[in-house]
């Protein structure tokens, strides 16, 4: 199970992220998911951010979400700890003050085109 534990408001976009963990005792992949802004008016018409890093999360580890556009990669913290630092690739902050939610949405099924297989005689 991935939970939103934090996130960073500011208004430059190389400030602001959203940082995921693994709660569950399962390992994740991490493509798929959704992080999605919803407004004061209650209404989802924030940003719709789709996390395309194939990246499993085994339990316990985190996945920093940044706004802004890098390169993809794990990296240690103080206590040496891996964190995986994904990117959106936004030149604009997202979060902003007039959002007062961000939801994460996990991906329930996916469809992919089988490709033709050789008869064997």
């Amino acid at each position: 199970m991935v939970r939103i534990v934090g996130v960073q408001r500011s208004k430059e976009v190389g400030q602001e992220f959203v940082l995921l963990q693994n709660q569950g005792s399962m390992r994740v992949n991490m493509k798929g998911y959704a992080l999605v802004g919803e407004s004061t008016e209650g209404a989802f018409d924030g940003p719709v951010c789709v996390l395309s890093d194939d990246v499993d999360l085994h339990p316990g580890m985190y996945m920093l979400v940044r706004s802004c556009i890098g390169p993809s990669r794990w990296t240690k913290i103080g206590d040496g700890a891996p964190v995986f630092y994904g990117y959106l690739g936004h030149t604009k902050p997202l979060w902003g003050p007039t959002f007062t939610a961000v939801h994460l949405l996990a991906p329930q099924h996916c469809y992919v085109e089988r490709s033709a297989e050789a008869l064997v005689v």
